[in-house]
This record gives structure tokens, sequence and C-alpha cells, in this order.
């Protein structure tokens, strides 16, 4: 008989599995943990108000985008796989990530926003019918929250666009522009070379001959008749 004790069994730790972002996430991490800034999709109207569309989301086909829409007080969320995006699109898209799909999409078609209370819907016309997104509307202490990071990212990519304004219209170092000269300073130098009687814009003094016609210059003035003089008869 075998007297050696029984070993014991040892369960394997359990393992998270990673879920896609649900409507409401806020916070987006790319691959390098850095946070994915929204992006602007369009600005839409319903029952007289304005509300933005946005997205944010992965570069890889795996991870969904995720689409929002807002007031400025309320936001409605949902994500949007690679395979919807395909169904939006009208045409063969040449865009290669999600990402870009997905402004893709929103810049060839014209959505239709319908708010019905806590849900939201995204209208997409096709040839064949409407696609339709729905959306649903995130708890007030989560839309507060979206909307803060949203303000700050599209004021990040303001201050971003103008500096490379700045960048683009300023001179660089290997090949100095000489700043253009106002018309004023035109003006004055024009002004100036009148006076010393040189320069492009002077006009070529010539040398007055004693007797030459002020009116005919070439030609000797004649004088003035006087009559008979008949002291010399």
């Amino acid at each position: 008989m075998d007297k050696t004790p029984p070993q014991s069994l040892k369960s394997d730790p359990p393992t998270s599995t990673l879920s896609p972002p649900s409507p409401g996430s806020c916070f987006i991490n790319t691959m390098d943990g850095r946070l994915q800034r929204w992006f602007p999709l369009a600005t839409l109207k319903y029952d007289g108000q304005r509300y933005l569309c946005h997205g944010r989301g992965g570069d890889s086909s795996s991870s969904p985008q995720i689409v929002h829409v807002t007031n400025g007080a309320e936001v409605w969320g949902a994500d949007v796989t690679e395979e919807t995006l395909d169904e939006w699109s009208n045409s063969p898209q040449s865009a290669r990530n999600g990402a870009e799909k997905l402004k893709e999409t929103f810049q060839c078609s014209s959505p239709v926003l319908d708010v019905q209370g806590s849900s939201a819907k995204l209208l997409f016309p096709k040839h064949s019918g409407n696609v339709t997104l729905c959306l649903f509307k995130l708890p007030v202490s989560e839309a507060r929250a979206h909307v803060q990071s949203l303000i700050f990212d599209l004021t990040d990519r303001v201050w971003e666009l103008e500096k490379l304004q700045k960048a683009e219209g300023a001179p660089t170092s290997a090949s100095p522009v000489k700043v253009s000269q106002t018309p004023q300073s035109l003006l004055f130098q024009d002004l100036d070379s009148r006076k010393k009687g040189y320069g492009t814009s002077a006009p070529q003094l010539k040398k007055r001959i004693p007797g030459e016609s002020l009116i005919n210059p070439g030609s000797k003035s004649k004088k003035a008749a006087r009559g008979v003089d008949f002291d010399d008869a």
C-alpha cells in the first residue's frame, strides 16, 4: 500500500478578460499608455439646439471607436466597430485605421440626429436605406467629466494648429527672406531721389542754355518787336 500523502491540488489564478469600452467610458489608452484625444466629427441640429458629434478610439481594427454627441450639458455615446464603419460607407474607403475611417464616414455622409430622452440615434443615409447608430445617455457625473475632457482636447488642437500656421509662415535661417517695404517707405525714397536728382524715378535735369526758349526747348527765344527806330535811319 502506497503511504505517500496525497498532493494538494492548486487552482490557477483567475484571469481577467478585457471587454470593449462602455458607451460611458471617457478615457481610452493607446498602446504606449497615452490618452487619446477627442476629435470633432460634425455639428448637428435637433429641435432648435446644436449638438457636437465627436469621436475617439484605437488605431487597431480590434479596438472599437467611440462616438459621442453632446449639447454641452448632456452626452450620448456608443461604440462603433470596424464592420459598422464599413456598413455606413457608400463607397470604398481609402482610410486605413479606424479613426480615419470614422472621420471619412462623417465627411462623406450627412447624418441625421434624433434625440429621445435617454437615447439618441444617428441615421446615415445610404443607397439601400438608412443605417442607424443607437447612442445611450451618460450619467450626470460622467457627462460632466466628458465635457470637461472634450473642451481641453479641442483647445489643444486649436493651439497646435495656430503653432503650425506660425511655423509655416516664419522664414527659416537657411533661406532668409527680406522684409517687404511698405508703400510709405517707398514714397519717401522716391521723394528723396527727386530732391537729389538721381534714381530711377527722378527725371534727368538738363542745364538750360542762355537765350533758349522755355516753351520750345532747343530753339532760341525771339525778341519782341519794338517798332521803327528813326534815330538809326
